[in-house]
This record gives structure tokens, C-alpha cells and sequence, in this order.
């Protein structure tokens, strides 16, 4: 880097080839797989169409579905033992916790018609399957309880426009999750268009110092006319951070460094004509060192959800 280069400020793209190996080989193994789909068609310089969500009255609903990629679950470690303040004895710290990721888990996603003209989202939790292990600590216990008590409840009500456009004020994790169930372009593109997602992945904090690498790609790859008259949008979805870097604070005693990486790749097949979903599917990642250890990767199916079960319609 430059001399006399703000460090915090030091940020790159994938074009620049900048994006770590790891993360690399697995968002680029998830594009080269899509394009082995039989059946898309791609016809650069087509019209332009508009991607516009078309809800009826009795509402639509989708089951979202995640699944773990290892064959044992993945596990989040927190530990403190690294971490000093300053003035503070010296001693070793031990390990906060250790607590196992979800298996498996699905939510069911309603949306309704508004008045306005614009759309209600409501996210319901509907399955939380989490492995228990031996001698989990209480914080990990309570961790899993919350988890498992989210099951039958809605956790995640938003307006959203007919593009799929977020417009509530959510915590950034619950627009990321409704944002990548529902967004579209905003405006109308052609074969071979690209755009950029809203979604928003990392957040640091106020205290970190160090440098990123991002890839915010959406693609409308094809448009399909099927035997039927249906006209299927089919869009690529390539978004992915790493950071850096760590940690300052006046109350260390030294710097914490850290890591931390998130990818979401998927395709997502748009019924241009009755203005809903097909199918979105792809996978998901989380790599983090550090304080917070995690090595996770689902694979998401987002399907409709037909007809949507009365108990979910009725979740608080």
C-alpha cells in the first residue's frame, strides 16, 4: 500500500483479482456449475422487461429451506483467552463458549397486497434443527434454546415495493435475508444486463481497521418462452465480502486481529408474465477467525409455498 494511504479506507473488488482463493474457487465453481443448467437460452440483446412482483389478494407464499454442506455440523467458538485490557492482571482467559450451527431450517415467506400498492413481507420460522453436544456450556444451551423457541413465530415483518425493494427500517441481518427473498431490478434490463444488490453483509464495527474485498454482481443471464406462453427470467446472484484486519481500542492492551468472509451465490428462475418466483436456490458461506471461529456453508432452496398452511398464516 502507498505510503500515506488511509488503511481503513484501502477497498478492492474481485476485478482487481483481489478476492482470497478459498472464496474464489467457491464462488466461481458455483457460477461454472449454473451454466450446465439444460434448458436457458440465452438471447443477448433481447427487449428489455420489467421484473415487477404481482401479489393476489389471498396472498403468496414460499417455504425457504437451508441445509448444511459438511457432514458434521458446523460449530461457532468464541474465545476471549487472546484478549487483554489493559491494566488487567495477567491470567489466562478461557474459552467463552462453543455451540453447533442449525442442520437444517425453513421459513415460510407470505406476502400480502397493500393498499398503497405496495407489498407486506412477514418471515415465519417454521423449523430450527440444532445437534446437540456433549458438554455444551450455558451460554451455548441458551443460544440453541432461543433458536428452537423462534419455531411457529414470526421474526421478520417489512413493506417492500412491486420491485421488491425493502423500504422498512430492519436490522441489517433481516434485510439481507427478505432483500435476497425478494429484490428485483428496479428497472427494466435486458439479456446480459448487470446491476447491483442492495444487500449489505458485514459490518465490522466502529473499532475495526482494515481492509476489504467485495463482488456485488446480479445478471439477467436469460429469458426463456416456454411451450405454454410463460416467459421465465432467469438471474444470477453473486455477492461476497471478505475483510481483514482487526480490532483497536484505547482499553486493549493490543490490537485483536481478524478475519471474516460471506458469499451468497444463487439463480433465481422470475415468471415474468404472473409476477412471482419459480425457484431460487444457490448456496450461502460464513469463514470467520479470530475471537468468533466459524466455517459454514449451506445450500437454500426458496420454492412456493402452496396452499399456505393456516398456521402459518395465523403466527404471531
Amino acid at each position: 500500500m502507498p505510503a500515506g494511504e488511509d488503511y481503513r479506507s484501502h477497498r478492492r473488488t474481485l476485478d482487481d483479482g483481489a478476492m482470497p482463493m478459498r472464496l474464489e474457487r467457491r464462488v466461481t465453481l458455483l457460477f461454472a456449475l449454473s451454466l450446465l443448467v439444460p434448458g436457458m437460452a440465452v438471447a443477448a440483446g433481447s427487449a428489455p422487461v420489467t421484473l415487477r412482483w404481482k401479489v393476489p389478494p389471498s396472498s403468496l407464499g414460499y417455504v425457504y429451506t437451508a441445509e448444511s454442506m459438511s457432514p458434521k455440523s458446523s460449530t461457532m467458538k468464541v474465545d476471549i483467552s487472546g484478549v487483554r485490557l489493559r491494566g488487567e492482571p495477567a491470567g489466562k482467559r478461557k474459552k467463552l463458549f462453543e455451540m453447533a450451527q442449525p442442520t437444517q431450517s425453513a421459513l415460510a415467506l407470505v406476502l400480502s397486497p397493500k393498499p398503497s400498492g405496495d407489498v407486506a413481507a412477514r418471515v415465519v420460522v417454521t423449523k430450527m434443527e440444532i445437534p446437540k453436544t456433549k458438554r455444551a456450556s450455558k451460554e451455548a444451551k441458551e443460544l440453541a434454546r432461543q433458536l428452537k423457541a423462534m419455531e411457529g413465530s414470526v421474526q421478520i415483518r417489512a413493506t417492500l415495493t412491486p420491485s421488491g425493494l425493502v423500504t422498512s427500517d430492519l436490522k441489517r441481518e433481516h434485510r439481507n435475508l427478505v432483500a435476497f427473498m425478494v429484490e428485483l431490478p428496479s428497472r427494466p434490463v435486458s439479456v446480459g444486463d448487470v446491476w447491483t444488490h442492495s444487500a449489505d453483509l458485514v459490518d465490522m464495527g466502529k473499532n475495526w481497521n482494515g481492509e476489504s474485498d467485495t463482488i456485488n454482481r446480479v445478471e439477467l443471464v436469460s429469458l426463456e418462452r416456454e411451450a405454454e406462453g410463460t416467459t421465465v427470467a432467469v438471474i444470477d446472484f453473486t455477492v461476497a465480502e471478505r475483510h481483514a484486519g482487526r480490532y483497536e481500542n484505547p482499553a486493549l492492551a493490543k490490537p485483536i486481529p481478524a478475519t471474516m468472509e460471506m458469499s451468497y451465490v444463487g439463480r433465481g428462475e422470475f415468471l415474468v408474465e404472473e409476477g412471482r418466483w419459480r425457484r431460487v436456490a444457490g448456496e450461502m458461506a460464513t469463514i470467520a477467525k479470530g475471537v468468533v471461529s466459524v466455517d459454514s456453508a449451506q445450500r437454500f432452496v426458496m420454492v412456493p409455498l402452496e396452499p399456505i398452511p393456516a398456521e402459518v398464516l395465523s403466527a404471531k
